[in-house]
């Protein structure tokens, strides 16, 4: 699969998993009235197991039932949620940034970082 390909194939899996984290994130922050972090926890705990079965097989298409690669992409996912959530403290607590806002611009940071960790390092493709 061309590389631009796979990028399209990731884009749309973005905007699902997206989409779906961030209306578990919302709901809980302004449905449920739970804490701006309980929320980010919540949306990034629902989308992960979504991300990680649409990315393997739809996205890198990987063909490996390796448990080398679930533990990489759990290991992937901890390093971008680390650096989503230490943005959000960020953002909110010393830059005083809107907390939808901040939910939206730690997210960015997450995509990047997840994007390129995957696709060097987790799935096992023909021409990685």
């Amino acid at each position: 699969m061309t590389a631009t390909k796979q990028f399209s194939r990731f884009l749309v899996v973005g905007v699902l998993n997206t989409l779906l984290g961030y209306a578990v994130i919302f709901a809980c922050m302004y449905g449920a009235g739970l804490s701006p972090e309980l929320s980010n926890v919540a949306g990034y705990a629902v989308g992960l197991f979504l991300s990680y079965f649409l990315n393997k097989f739809y996205t890198f298409e990987s063909a490996s039932k390796s448990h080398k690669e679930i533990m990489r992409f759990l290991a992937v996912f901890a390093l971008a949620y680390g650096a989503n959530f230490i943005a959000l403290q960020v953002l909110i607590y010393q830059m005083g940034i809107y907390k939808g806002l901040s939910q939206v611009l730690a997210g960015i940071i997450y995509i990047v970082a997840s994007f390129l960790l995957n696709k060097h390092y987790v799935f096992e493709t023909e021409k990685n």
